[in-house]
């Protein structure tokens, strides 16, 4: 088993997919993964929405024009929403999304994280303005008006393999002890 460490470094964006589908058991441990968060007042205010046909996959993919392509050859992707009626379902919901990354990447799943809160689609609503990226893929995937969506974390077998990240390219000066 890796350290928690090695599957931060070895976790890298996967924008390319074999053919090959994510099996069932896998995309259940990742999911699961992302059940064991930690969640704001333990008010567990984040939801997922497990994708696998590639028919959907792919028109989740147009909830914000460019930087979803790679949903467009993902065999799977998980839709972290979350409950609007809690103050931390942003942070919830990421926490969520870091968990089932690192559980993808001790699988040897690719993934990558497809930003949607504060995105806006091509698809125009009623009034003639782009919907949200959150209100278009409300509209395809019939979730609650009480929810939101966070992101999409596309999920396949990487087309390629990644090395892993080096401690020294992450910039550590970014860390200051004590005072800034």
């Amino acid at each position: 088993m890796m350290s928690v460490f090695d599957l931060l470094a070895a976790r890298r964006s996967v924008r390319h997919y074999t053919d090959e589908p994510v099996a069932r058991e896998d995309l259940r441990k990742i999911v699961e993964a992302g059940l064991m968060t930690p969640s704001s007042k333990n008010l567990r205010s984040t939801e997922m929405l497990v994708l696998e046909d590639r028919n959907l996959i792919s028109q989740a993919a147009h909830c914000k024009p460019h930087f979803g392509e790679m949903l467009l050859k993902a065999p799977a992707a998980v839709v972290v929403l979350g409950r609007l009626d809690s103050h931390a379902w942003v942070e919830d919901a990421s926490v969520t999304m870091l968990a089932m990354m690192l559980q993808a990447t001790e699988l040897g799943i690719g993934s990558c994280w497809v930003q949607v809160r504060h995105m806006v689609s091509e698809k125009t609503g009623p009034d003639g303005t782009p919907l949200s990226s959150s209100d278009y893929l409300k509209e395809l995937l019939h979730f609650p008006d009480d929810m939101e969506a966070e992101a999409i974390l596309a999920l396949g077998h990487p087309s390629r393999a990644h090395q892993p990240r080096r401690l020294e390219e992450t910039r550590p000066s970014r860390v200051h002890w004590g005072t800034f």
